[in-house]
């Protein structure tokens, strides 16, 4: 009987104490005083189940051992964001909750029946605040001002390690993996450990085109060029959570790619630039202004950008500046980014101070 008691108190708290993160998230991050009370309403309820055996409430208490309980030693998981946090929480009540609804099963037919009911207003709670959630974290992984695009071709030699490294340091918010002559299973290699680095550092990791390589390494989306994967039929792959952006060389196509489901669009190539060959020709910095009129998903800028042109494409608005190689075939790559950083976060309070 003692081992029951232990189990039951140990999943009766673990029960309250994800359904105590879940109201807290929904009281603190959205601001939701429905989502918020319905999870309080679920842990009240719980306790009030136990409040009604006062003998089973104190022996549980009696025999509990969290010194010794062998589950203090297993390792928590990373949340990568505020989804992963609740869907992990929302999973640890509702088994927590079914645990208990099974052990009372054979001792009172009734509390299993409400610990049941319990469990299915948790699915519904969970459900809720994912759906949430969502917009919500890919906003804050969209909110970066410098994205460095990874390229080989640029690099001088310094692999994709080193060169994410530095720029991290320097300041940059995202990266993008990015190589058209790479093999498969070497792209997935150095996603898995670029998203290591990326996650470790709260920065926003894209693959350029390979959704398989996005879902293998946990990336946090890709990217796709106009000839590239479909936005659409990406999102049906990838599902909500993950990030799309979209090249766009128009207003046309940055307004398609925002209705189809692109949870970003670049505009470029802005200037002239050697990296992509026989690509796109500029569409110039002015664009950038057309776009941020007509479209309201967030805006990146791309092309030929460097330290001596940014003050152009930041004039039209643009605050989030993605480069190849101004940063990484820089020969300090950590200074490049911050650069680079200072000057996109000093036009961001110019414009805040000026009401633009």
């Amino acid at each position: 009987m003692r081992e029951l008691d232990r189990m039951l108190d140990a999943n009766l708290n673990r029960a309250a104490e994800g359904l105590r993160t879940l109201g807290e998230v929904a009281r603190f991050v959205l601001s939701d005083a429905t989502l918020s009370e319905n999870a309080r309403t679920i842990r009240r309820r719980i306790h009030e189940v136990l409040a009604e055996l006062p003998i089973l409430q104190n022996r549980l208490i009696s025999e509990r051992d969290s010194e010794t309980d062998v589950g203090r030693e297993y390792a928590a998981g990373r949340h990568q964001s505020l989804v992963d946090l609740c869907r992990a929480n929302a999973r640890r009540a509702e088994e927590s909750l079914r645990v208990l609804e099974e052990t009372w099963r054979t001792m009172s037919p009734e509390i299993a029946q409400v610990l049941s009911d319990l469990r299915y207003r948790t699915y519904t709670l969970e459900k809720s605040l994912v759906e949430k959630l969502l917009p919500y974290d890919i906003a804050k992984k969209l909110d970066f001002s410098l994205y460095v695009v990874l390229g080989r071709e640029q690099s001088c030699g310094r692999d994709f390690l080193e060169v994410t490294h530095a720029a991290i340091a320097g300041g940059a918010g995202a990266i993008q993996l990015r190589d058209k002559e790479m093999g498969k299973r070497e792209l997935l290699e150095w996603a898995k450990r670029l998203r290591e680095i990326t996650a470790e550092a709260g920065v926003t990791f894209l693959i350029n085109d390979h959704l398989d390589a996005a879902l293998a390494s946990g990336a946090d989306g890709v990217h796709l060029g106009q000839g590239d994967f479909p936005i659409p039929q990406a999102r049906d792959i990838l599902g909500p959570s993950m990030i799309i952006g979209a090249s766009s060389h128009s207003l046309e196509q940055a307004q398609r790619a925002e209705q189809e489901g692109a949870s970003y669009v670049n505009v470029g190539p802005v200037f002239p630039t050697a990296t992509k060959k026989g690509g796109h020709p500029p569409v110039g910095p002015e664009l950038i202004r057309t776009v941020l009129d007509r479209v309201s998903i967030p805006i990146t800028t791309m092309g030929g950008i460097n330290l001596s042109n940014v003050d152009q494409v930041l004039a039209q608005g643009a605050r989030r500046v993605a480069v190849v190689s101004a940063v990484v075939g820089a020969p300090d790559i950590r200074i490049a980014a911050r650069a680079l950083c200072e000057r996109i976060q000093a036009a961001a309070v110019s414009n805040q101070s000026t009401g633009g």
